[in-house]
């Protein structure tokens, strides 16, 4: 069924915490369409996450990542998915405070290092203990995190159970109207 949105929803929080899985299971639900922050970034780059990391570094694909940013959030009401660092830049920050609703996606990062111990495309585990990169990793965001106007443990393997917990918190919020 079609919802309308007051503004759009944005998605929050460490990789591997589940926000590209539950944006496209939350837009299909409500009818609403999906920007993916990194998948637009390879789209625009030409290269995959890991290419621009290793081409380029971390410091061009955070400039990109926020041009990116800025742009879907200029577009009408969505849901968008943004990578695990995109709060990292206070001008992101800011735009996803004044332009949306955002949703920290909480997962304990245990929980994470086990969904995620196999995928080699993620740059800032490459060659790393993945456990000790996401504690730090986590540390380091945990405070822009917080800044969220919501926050949804995504801990249980039913997704389905946290996008029904999503769809209730943006109606009582009235983010989401029928």
């Amino acid at each position: 069924m079609k919802q309308i949105l007051s503004k759009s929803i944005v998605l929050t929080g460490l990789m591997g915490s589940g926000k590209s899985a539950i944006g496209k299971v939350l837009s299909e639900k409500m009818g609403i369409p999906l920007s993916d922050t990194d998948k637009i970034i390879e789209k625009e780059v030409g290269k995959t996450i890991n290419e621009i990391f290793n081409d380029s570094g971390e410091k061009y694909f955070r400039k990109v990542e926020e041009k990116v940013v800025g742009q879907v959030l200029d577009k009408t009401a969505h849901i968008i998915s943004t990578g695990g660092g995109s709060i990292l830049s206070p001008k992101t920050r800011n735009a996803i405070k004044s332009k949306s609703f955002s949703i920290w996606v909480q997962c304990n990062v245990n929980i994470i290092a086990n969904r995620i111990q196999d995928q080699k495309k993620r740059p800032l585990l490459k060659n790393k203990n993945i456990l000790d990169t996401l504690v730090k990793k986590n540390k380091e965001r945990i405070k822009f995190y917080r800044q969220a106007d919501s926050h949804i443990f995504n801990e249980n393997s039913n997704i389905e159970m946290t996008v029904e917990a999503i769809v209730k918190e943006l109606l009582l919020k009235r983010v989401v109207h029928k």
